[in-house]
């Protein structure tokens, strides 16, 4: 029986010569295994396994096969079904390949959006509204989830994985200061299209990998202009999201670009937007630079308060983010790594992690749900770690 879903997790033991595979979603042993594509021998399968791949997510649309071999079934992700996992239960999974499902949506959707712009066709919104619908109110329901896969990203799609995560924490930020649903539909829609202008910024200045001139920083601040001219031209764009494109760099002092809009002549809308915005980036990692780990965006943020940007919503976001935001790695006490999964409202510095790692032994183990908040629980979380130190991609995991 074919499966329902066109990107199912399956035993590694089920994959076979024809598919074509998208991520490894569960292994152990002492390397890290990244590599995705087609499956041409059985070699490659055997490979897997020897370096301890045991769950693998197949894209079947992308895979050559004749015919699904009808003993394919989707495996358990240990993500939602592992018994240690708090509030597991058995649609967890179904829950978790709607929300991949959607976030992929969401990016081509915006793909599609880009092309058509690049190509002088006409543009309609509305399927991107839907899905900014969908978005929030899923942030709603699985808010952890939806900022854990805004943590993973790849340095050659910036454009698009940045507007999506801006999309992402406008939501969660909204929903924390209590924004009205319509609001957060409108931020969440401005955020996917808020850098839409820079497909007018040559490549040579979007990508330039050391600091920019003067005048390479003249054309580089003209996208936030052609934002604003082309959502300003098109169908069903509302005020709100005109300002979440045209005013993300403003700043509090005046500093900003590029109408120099300063103090009250601030919304909130605008002032969220140019946090969120700085926090996203100043984390991604790009082709020249490493990103930062989100306690240092944190510092960054408390910098600039009062000069760049508003001390108390600067503190808010902080608050709705959590001490140790969802996606990101941690040490724990007993030499084990682990990603930050839900976060503890009431203890932030307890949240809900995904053990995979042991710094000790250099090799991965069996995922492990684990609530630091829990009683008998005597792990604790030292320090965050940069996934890169230990040659980990956090994609695998979450």
């Amino acid at each position: 029986m074919k499966s329902s879903t066109p990107h199912p997790v399956i035993p590694v033991n089920q994959l076979q010569s024809g598919m074509y595979v998208v991520a490894i979603t569960r292994q152990s042993g002492a390397m890290e295994i990244a590599q995705t594509g087609l499956v041409t021998n059985p070699k490659q399968i055997e490979a897997l396994i020897r370096r301890g791949v045991s769950a693998v997510q197949v894209d079947l649309s992308r895979s050559k096969l004749v015919s699904i071999d009808q003993t394919l079934s989707p495996e358990p992700s240990p993500a939602i079904t592992d018994p240690q996992r708090p509030g597991a239960s058995a649609n967890g999974e179904g829950r978790e390949l709607k929300i991949r499902r959607l976030y992929q949506e969401a990016r081509a959707l915006q793909g599609k959006f880009i092309r058509q712009l690049k190509a002088g066709e006409p543009i309609d919104i509305t399927p991107l509204a839907a899905v900014a619908e969908e978005m929030v109110d899923t942030m709603f329901s699985h808010g952890d989830a939806m900022l854990c896969l805004a943590r993973i990203r790849a340095k050659d799609a910036y454009l698009m994985e940045h507007s999506m995560n801006v999309a992402i924490l406008l939501a969660n930020f909204g929903r924390y200061l209590g924004l009205e649903h319509g609001v957060l539909k409108e931020l969440t829609l401005g955020g996917l299209l808020h850098d839409v202008g820079k497909i007018m910024t040559p490549d040579e200045v979007l990508n330039k990998p050391g600091k920019l001139t003067d005048e390479e920083f003249g054309v580089m601040r003209l996208h936030v202009v052609h934002s604003h001219d082309i959502l300003l031209a098109t169908a069903g764009i509302t005020p709100i999201m005109l300002e979440v494109a045209a005013n993300h760099h403003e700043r509090l002092d005046g500093s900003g670009y590029p109408r120099r809009l300063k103090g009250a002549q601030l919304s909130l809308y605008t002032r969220m937007s140019g946090i969120v915005d700085v926090y996203d980036a100043v984390t991604a990692d790009r082709v020249y630079k490493q990103g930062m780990q989100p306690t240092q965006a944190f510092r960054i943020l408390l910098k600039g308060a009062d000069h760049h940007f508003d001390r108390e919503l600067v503190t808010r976001f902080i608050k709705c983010m959590g001490v140790y935001p969802v996606g990101t790695l941690v040490q724990l006490s007993n030499q084990r790594l682990a990603i930050v999964m839900q976060r503890n409202p009431q203890e932030p510095l307890k949240p809900v992690v995904k053990v995979i790692y042991h710094t000790g032994q250099r090799h991965y183990l069996e995922v492990q749900w684990l609530d630091l908040a829990k009683n008998g629980v005597q792990e604790r979380i030292e320090s965050t770690v940069d996934p890169k130190e230990f040659g980990i991609n956090l994609a695998n995991f979450v």
